[in-house]
């Protein structure tokens, strides 16, 4: 994790859950007008892929408005 988003994070960004793995998930501000709220994930250890369940992946992607479970 770079230093850019450790900082992004600390002030922007807001926690949304946790999953098994120990992984972090957050939202961030609109970037424009009408746009897409910004999510990622900061992962426990080694950025692993693999290691994110589908109902984050959804969620990461846009694909569902609110993870299935939220723990945080």
């Amino acid at each position: 994790m770079t230093i850019g988003t450790r900082f992004f994070t600390w002030f922007r960004g807001r926690l949304v859950g946790t999953d098994a793995y120990g992984n972090r998930y957050y939202r961030g501000p609109l970037r424009v007008p009408g746009g897409r709220e910004r999510r990622w994930i900061l992962y426990k250890g080694r950025p692993e892929a693999s290691k994110v369940p589908p109902e984050w992946h959804a969620w990461l992607h846009y694909t569902v408005d609110a993870p299935l479970t939220t723990i945080g």
